[in-house]
């Protein structure tokens, strides 16, 4: 549903004489096998929306590197997602066991302690 709307908007812009360039991030995967079935039904959904409405827009689809495992695999996430970007408040989260809200209190001390 949401990778619709993003290609119907998309195409919406587009007949306005605008420029889109989507960027469709999977969220919170953690290996390519995760990946790779979920891009493809952002691609197929892209595709059906192309052919309903006869027209088309380049776009690209990538996933945000959320979690440990998901870190120490990017390597193989990246030979197959056209993009990816590094979520640093949930990988430290899930690193860390804090989240940014607990950091401005916590880390000063740690640094403090040498921790």
């Amino acid at each position: 549903m949401q990778a619709r709307a993003v290609f119907e908007a998309a195409l919406n812009v587009q007949a306005e004489g605008g420029a889109p360039f989507p960027e469709v991030m999977i969220p919170l995967v953690g290996s390519v096998r995760e990946f790779n079935p979920q891009a493809a039904i952002v691609r197929q959904t892209a595709e059906a929306v192309f052919a309903e409405r006869g027209a088309k827009v380049h776009y690209l689809v990538g996933t945000m590197i959320e979690t440990p495992r998901a870190a120490l695999v990017a390597d193989s996430i990246g030979r197959a997602a056209e993009f990816f970007s590094f979520g640093t408040n949930d990988l430290t989260q899930m690193t860390m066991g804090f989240s940014r809200d607990d950091a401005g209190s916590v880390l000063p001390e740690y640094v403090k302690k040498g921790i």
